[in-house]
């Protein structure tokens, strides 16, 4: 399953660009779809979607208004925990952006950077996933991305530094003119890609203050987390639920609220996600239900009342009529036909 999901401290300067716009806080947590409790923490991961709609208010509210400036100028490389502390401690600048680029999917594992030496320039690609061809449409998005890139490295070097060339696959728009009095250079619109470059002596501008030992073993700890969760993130949801449900003694003991809080999401949240991909938790429940007893009657050591109560139903003739409908038989005729296909009846 492709992942579909950035972490939610991204979302904190967005909120800030709106609040300059004039946009209530209310309406954008109700556009994003998460409680704004669970977007105040440094964990929780929230579906692009979320981003897109966001995106989609603040432009159709400051369209006209340079939205990349206002964003860069809200973003701090801190906000976003392990993956800027890695930035901060990094011995230069080139470093920094070749470690951004590896570790930035544990942000957003969808958008990503290349970094290229050049013999004369360090150049910095952006490349949008197809599914994100809303980003180009309203302009403003990739724009952002490219723009606080920039800000970031002034920031980190304590250089007011301009790029040689920056690139824009959209077309010029109202408040371009401010983009480019921000950066301090003529941008190129309608390019055939998304890039910003440097020149050769930028890579090696010192990042300041930074503890270069920290920052190689952040920057290690950056890798296994991201090791970690791409071996965890490529599990659907149905499949996260299915394993919750499957690893407790007695089938039903769990409620929804109960699963969401085991994987670190609400109830509401996990509901949406299962929604998503187009199952119901009754369903899942009732697909590890079912497993469970046909893997129960195969094994042939329980009792039919004893696998009644594990599945979680109350009495045995529930169970029965569950299982009618789950194989069109009784669990005894069932077991009997198992065992002369085994030879074992």
């Amino acid at each position: 399953m492709r992942p579909q999901t950035l972490l939610s401290s991204l979302f904190r300067p967005l909120f800030h660009v709106g609040e300059t716009l004039g946009i209530p806080r209310a309406l954008m947590v109700e556009t994003v779809g998460e409680e704004e409790s669970r977007l105040a923490r440094p964990d929780v991961r929230v579906p692009y979607a979320a981003l897109q709609r966001l995106w989609t208010l603040l432009v159709q509210v400051g369209g006209k208004e340079p939205l990349a400036v206002r964003l860069a100028q809200a973003v701090e490389p801190t906000h976003v925990g392990l993956v800027g502390y890695v930035l901060v401690n990094s011995p230069d600048l080139g470093t920094s952006l070749e470690r951004y680029c590896r570790i930035n999917a544990l942000l957003d594992p969808r958008t990503r950077w290349r970094v290229l030496q050049l013999e004369h320039a360090m150049r910095v690609e952006l490349h949008l996933d197809p599914l994100d061809d809303w980003a180009p449409r309203l302009q403003h998005p990739p724009e952002g991305l490219l723009v606080t890139l920039v800000s970031s490295a002034r920031l980190l070097s304590g250089e007011d530094w301009s790029p040689t060339r920056i690139c824009f696959a959209h077309p010029r728009h109202a408040a371009s003119a401010a983009v480019e009095d921000f950066l301090g250079i003529t941008a190129e619109y309608d390019a055939s890609c998304y890039l910003v470059e440097g020149n050769a002596a930028a890579a090696r501008l010192p990042i300041r203050h930074a503890d270069i030992e920290l920052g190689n073993l952040l920057h290690a700890r950056a890798e296994a987390a991201l090791a970690q969760w791409r071996s965890e993130e490529v599990r659907s949801w149905r499949e996260q639920v299915q394993e919750v449900l499957a690893a407790q003694p007695r089938t039903g003991d769990l409620v929804p609220a109960d699963v969401a809080s085991r994987l670190a999401v609400s109830e509401r949240t996990l509901q949406r996600r299962l929604r998503e991909e187009g199952v119901t938790f009754a369903g899942l429940e009732d697909a590890v239900r079912r497993d469970r007893a046909f893997q129960f009657l195969r094994d042939g050591l329980l009792p039919h009342f004893e696998i009644a109560f594990l599945l979680g139903f109350s009495d045995p003739s529930a169970f029965a009529r569950a299982f009618r409908r789950w194989s069109g038989t009784t669990p005894g005729h069932w077991q009997q036909e198992q065992g002369a296909k085994d030879g074992s009846a």
